[in-house]
Order: structure tokens, then C-alpha cells, then sequence
């Protein structure tokens, strides 16, 4: 057993070695090899073994496939480090996953593997346990999930839509029949893909891609486009969809025009190139139906709840725009990229007034002190008036007989609710917290005994800055 020697650990080489493997990253594992030159030495003599061992740290079982996509031959573009093998015969495919991983390659399998991630866990958030924001799915299921993302990774960059965006949107390109023809054929490799895997493998692709294509509508519905550009999910690849999602400014926008245009071109032949349809031709070449609605998920996941994804309140689906603790932390914390112009036109400071109650909203003088007032919270509004109306229990102070709608069960503060019906929590509950706010500053006045009710408060802004609304109605007579 080798020991070192000089300025090294008391440690024996094979020790240092299985360190080494253990590497969680390729940032651990050059910290690690930067403290002492035992470790760099024996990294030396085995460096190809640890960086794909922490290649599949990384990774996981789905390494091979990680490795796949960014080395195919079919993809158009390699950086010249990486290996390039033709597949004319079955034994080239083992070559090409087996050969030395290469550092240009580290920094990408990285990249991927952030997404798969990502993607994993919006998918196990969504349908598994919501209670949770990493994946709760078993290890043959993260594996499944992320050889399917891997799969459609390669998918797209095979069939390149940025090449066709280039072509068609390029007045020097535009009716170049060679390029088309190219790009066609390289979707059409892409298409071929498919027919070697099996049945299952099929079911938990398309599954996947319906997935991709929830994540695209949600983008699409955020900025008005129409929602058929889902059917473009496949090509445009995991990675632009993810992309998009989370940086809905930029990315997101640009993917969607990029993906509506091919539906301004009345091109029947390029869109049929383009779209999902190569999976569902094969598995109909196969007698078999794809699974439809919830059904879906259980290619991936037997755990997979419908009601995880329904709203706690009407049962209603929700999309990935769910209201809920959780929801108002990623936007405190200036996480929720992808809600960022919701919350803003709907439920930011110069907005969210709209849902006080009764002709609150509509009072001038009421509209400018809560806006004043609310600036300071920024970004923590929403989380800030959640938690106030459960850690005072304002909500419990709602008359049982005003809440709406009657037949649904009460507010909870754990609550996963749908756009519409956290509306309607607002406006049972805003003013409420609205109440509190002004109460805990003493700017209160002598209730008004029309309350939120009150017309006058609209037409008099001296009678508004002289009573309190922010009350219940105990006058039943007209104004």
C-alpha cells in the first residue's frame, strides 16, 4: 500500500484515490487537488477515472446518456474537443460514451445536468409532493425521468431549431432549398431516434414532452400567444424551455417569438418537421395509445397524485402559477423569475387595491394611503400579508356568512390556491390586513356605520379621510 512521502498526508494512495471519486463536483474536486500535492499526484496517475466518476456524482445513472448528447455525431455543432465517432456500426455507440471525458465537456455535462435537475424537481413538485421543492422521486424514477430529459436534450439539438430560425428569418437565406433540405433531414434523423427504443421508453418520452409543453404554455399565456406553439416543445429542447421559464424578461420572450414565427409562415411541410408528431407516429406504427390527462404521469411515477396538482380549494388544476407560502417566498427572495409580470399588473403595490372589499376599491383617498403605506414591503408584500393574517388570525375574523363561495371549506394557511380562488381570498381578507396596518400606526378613525360599503367615501374625499370604512356595515338604509 503506498504511503506518501515529502510534504504529503499520512495517508495511503488508495484512500487519497476513493477521496478523490467521492468529489460531489468538479469545483470540490479542484479545492480538493489545491491542498496538497498528495492529492494532485494521485489524480495524476488516475485522471480519467475521477473526473467521469464525478462526472456521474453529478449526473447519476444517466450518465451515459448525458454523455450521448453532447457527443453524437447527428448534433450539428461540436467544440473541437469533443470526440466525434460515426455510427455505422452498433459497437461505435459504447466507444463514444466510453472515451475520456474532456474538460470543455465537465463544464457541459454541468450545465445539463442543472436543468435535468431543475426540470426533475418541478415535475416531482408538481405531481408528487408539493410540500417539498426537491424531488421526491425513488432513484429508478429520477433515473427514467432523467434519461427521458437527456433523450430530449439530444432530440433538439439534433433538429437544431436555431437553424431553422436562421434560415427562415435571413432574406439572404429564405428559399435556399439546399439549407431547408439540410435542416429537414437533421430533424429527420432526430425523428429516426425514436424507433430504437421501447415501448415504455416511448410513453415516458411522450410523457416528458407533455411536460415540456406545460411549462411552454405557462410561458405563452403569461405574454398572449397562442397556446398551439406547444406542439413546437419537442425541438426547441428542455434546456430553451427551462431557460425561459426562469427568466421570463429575456429568454422566455425571445423563445416564444422565435417559435411563433414558424406559425406566421403557413408552412404545413416545416412545422410537420418540427413538431412532437414523430412519437406519436411511432407508438400508432405500434397500436399503442398514449396515455391522456393525469394518466401521463404514471409512465413516470406510480406515486404521481392528480390531487397534488388541483387547487386545495375548487379542485380546479393548477398551472405553475400557484398561490401559496411558498410561492410568496421565491418572490420575496427575487426567485419567482417566471411570475414576475403577473404579480406585478395583478398583485403588486399599485394593483392589489383592486381586490379591497366593497367600494373600498374604489375610494380615492383609501387607494393612495394603501399604496403609500405598502411601498416599503417591495417584494415581501405578499409574504408579509400572509403571514399577518395568519399569525393574527385575522382571517378567522371574517363573518362566516359573508364568506365566498359559501359551499367551499374554510381558508387554510397551507393552502395551494388557483388564480381565481385566490381572488377570492383577497377580497374577503385584504382589508382585513389593511386594518391591521392602519391600526398598528393609530390612523384609524370613528367607524363609518356603511363601512366598505359606503358610497360616499367614493364621492367625498373629506368624508373618507374623516371615518374609518375599513369596517362591516350597520346601517341598512340607502344613502
Amino acid at each position: 500500500m503506498a504511503m506518501s512521502k515529502g510534504n504529503g498526508l499520512p495517508v495511503p494512495d488508495d484512500i487519497i484515490y476513493k477521496i478523490l471519486l467521492s468529489s460531489p463536483l468538479y469545483s470540490s474536486l479542484k479545492a480538493t487537488l489545491l491542498t496538497c500535492k498528495q492529492f494532485y499526484r494521485v489524480f495524476q496517475s488516475h485522471p480519467n477515472s475521477v473526473v467521469r466518476a464525478v462526472a456521474y456524482n453529478i449526473t447519476g445513472p444517466a450518465l451515459p446518456q448525458a454523455l450521448e448528447c453532447i457527443r453524437h455525431p447527428f448534433v450539428p455543432v461540436h467544440p473541437r474537443s469533443l470526440l466525434r465517432v460515426s455510427l455505422s456500426d452498433p459497437g461505435d455507440l459504447e466507444t463514444l460514451i466510453s472515451a475520456p471525458i474532456t474538460p470543455p465537456e465537465t463544464h457541459q455535462i454541468v450545465a445539463n445536468s442543472k436543468i435535468v435537475k431543475r426540470l426533475e424537481d418541478m415535475f416531482s413538485f408538481r405531481y408528487i409532493d408539493r410540500t417539498i421543492s426537491t424531488s421526491q422521486l425513488s432513484s429508478s424514477e429520477s433515473r427514467a425521468f432523467c434519461i427521458a430529459v437527456y433523450r430530449l436534450m439530444l432530440y433538439g439539438a439534433i433538429a437544431d431549431l436555431g437553424a431553422w430560425i436562421h434560415q427562415e428569418s435571413d432574406p439572404e437565406l429564405r428559399g435556399d432549398l439546399i439549407t431547408l433540405s439540410d435542416n429537414r433531414e437533421d430533424t429527420e434523423k432526430g425523428n429516426k431516434m425514436f424507433y430504437c427504443f421501447s415501448t415504455p421508453e416511448l410513453l415516458r418520452l411522450h410523457s416528458v414532452t407533455v411536460f415540456l409543453k406545460e411549462i411552454l404554455c405557462f410561458c405563452a399565456r403569461i405574454y398572449g400567444y397562442a397556446d398551439e406553439i406547444y406542439d413546437l416543445a419537442t425541438v426547441a429542447g428542455p434546456a430553451r424551455i427551462l431557460n425561459g421559464f426562469g427568466n421570463q424578461d429575456r429568454d422566455g420572450l425571445q423563445l416564444l417569438d422565435d417559435i411563433s414565427y414558424f406559425f406566421r409562415l403557413e408552412d404545413p411541410e416545416t412545422l410537420a418537421s418540427l413538431s412532437s408528431s414523430p412519437l406519436l407516429r411511432i407508438l400508432d406504427l405500434r397500436n399503442v395509445e398514449p396515455p391522456s390527462g393525469f394518466a401521463h404521469w404514471l409512465s413516470v411515477s406510480s406515486r404521481a397524485s392528480e390531487r397534488n396538482s388541483q387547487c386545495d380549494r375548487c379542485q380546479e388544476t393548477l398551472d405553475f402559477g400557484a398561490h401559496s407560502r411558498s410561492t410568496f417566498t421565491e418572490i420575496s427572495n427575487g426567485e419567482c423569475y417566471r411570475l414576475h409580470i403577473t404579480y406585478q399588473h395583478k398583485y403588486g403595490p399599485q394593483h392589489i387595491h383592486q381586490y379591497l372589499k366593497g367600494n373600498l376599491r374604489f375610494s380615492s383617498f383609501e387607494i393612495s394611503a394603501f399604496i403609500d403605506e405598502n411601498k416599503e414591503f417591495g417584494a415581501t408584500f405578499l409574504l408579509q400579508m400572509w403571514n399577518d393574517l395568519w399569525r393574527l388570525d385575522l382571517v378567522q375574523q371574517q363573518p362566516k356568512d359573508q364568506r365566498f363561495p359559501h359551499t367551499l371549506p374554510d381558508w387554510t394557511e397551507d393552502s395551494y390556491l388557483c388564480d381565481v380562488c385566490f381572488t377570492h381570498f383577497l377580497s374577503e381578507n385584504l382589508w382585513l390586513w389593511w386594518r391591521h396596518i392602519k391600526s398598528s400606526s393609530k390612523t384609524l378613525k370613528q367607524d363609518c356605520c356603511y363601512g366598505f360599503n359606503c358610497e360616499l367615501q367614493v364621492k367625498s374625499a373629506l368624508h373618507a379621510e374623516d371615518f374609518n370604512h375599513l369596517c362591516e356595515q350597520t346601517q341598512v338604509d340607502n344613502l
